[in-house]
């Protein structure tokens, strides 16, 4: 309205300095520019105001959801399982590939040589031991998988054990609970050695092996861990005067460069494991203001 009273006071006033129709004509012209100009610039700025409106409520809505979503995922973690993993270092020399079920491999000689191509198909397997307790209040189910553990039915002299055959086996942990396992690592001597021969190159080491232990805290709104038990290395090492020939090290003279380890814990938090249904992630605005809009 103020601006439709500023044009008729601008076109009535050149009217009367210059008393002609043309230069009245003008400035008509002029000015309705400038006002068509003026309301252009203004729309523009209450449409950025209202998306800037929109995306701040859409800000606070991830934010708000981001915060239920992490107060969830505290309360499953106080309730889910607290367990344990740990393994021990990879045993030394390491043993000829398993020949058959139920067979007990037997250890390599330190110095054991291998020349290739003909003795590249012969195994070498790497064995480490570690257990899992349950350090909670309630008990857990508890999957191994692609390892061995100890066999409870047969009964052993004191300090000794007799172990399952390879495979999946599942357990439950009471509270205070631990249980035993062994994970195998057999690859053929050309895998090996085609680490060290990464090595050399300063590549990734492309040969190692992964036992996988699966805990679920048993509720349908609740979480479900992972670990991957990790062994790996260079079990043999390059004869050096000796074109293609390959040994077990000796651990008198060499630092033996295989490991065991645990991969850090991965969980998953699901808001119905008999859907399928996990907690979803939510990505947050960034450098969000207290009100819960994006800063710019």
């Amino acid at each position: 309205m103020a601006i439709g009273v500023a044009f008729v006071a601008v076109v009535a006033v050149a009217a009367l300095i210059t008393r002609s129709e043309a230069s009245t004509a003008i400035v008509a012209a002029v000015a309705t520019a400038l006002i068509v100009a003026w309301q252009s610039l203004e729309t523009a700025r209450a449409a950025t105001a209202a998306e800037e409106g929109l995306r701040g409520a859409a800000d606070s809505l991830r934010v708000s959801q981001a915060l239920a979503i992490e107060a969830e995922r505290r309360r499953l973690d106080a309730e889910g399982p607290h367990l344990l993993v740990r393994v021990e270092p990879v045993e030394w020399p390491p043993r000829i590939g398993r020949q058959f079920v139920a067979s007990e491999p037997v250890q390599y000689e330190e110095g054991a040589t291998f020349r290739l191509p003909k003795d590249g198909s012969r195994h070498v397997m790497l064995r480490a031991d570690g257990y899992v307790r349950n350090e909670g209040d309630r008990t857990v189910h508890v999957s191994m998988r692609d390892m061995r553990i100890e066999d409870s039915s047969v009964h052993t002299p004191p300090g000794e054990a007799t172990w399952t055959e390879p495979g999946i086996h599942d357990v439950d942990l009471r509270p205070g609970d631990q249980e035993r396992f062994r994970y195998e690592a057999s690859h053929t001597a050309s895998d090996w050695i085609a680490n060290s021969e990464a090595a050399e190159r300063n590549a990734k080491e492309p040969t190692f092996g992964l036992g996988e232990i699966v805990a679920n805290d048993d509720r349908d709104n609740g979480v479900i861990d992972w670990w991957m038990v990790e062994v790996s290395g260079r079990p043999l090492e390059r004869i050096a005067d000796e074109q293609g020939s390959w040994r077990i090290p000796r651990t008198l003279l060499s630092n033996i460069p295989v490991a065991a380890i645990v991969r850090p814990r991965v969980r998953h938090y699901y808001r119905s494991k008999w859907r399928s249904e996990q907690l979803p992630e939510i990505d947050l605005p960034a450098n969000p203001a207290p009100d819960g809009r994006a800063r710019p």
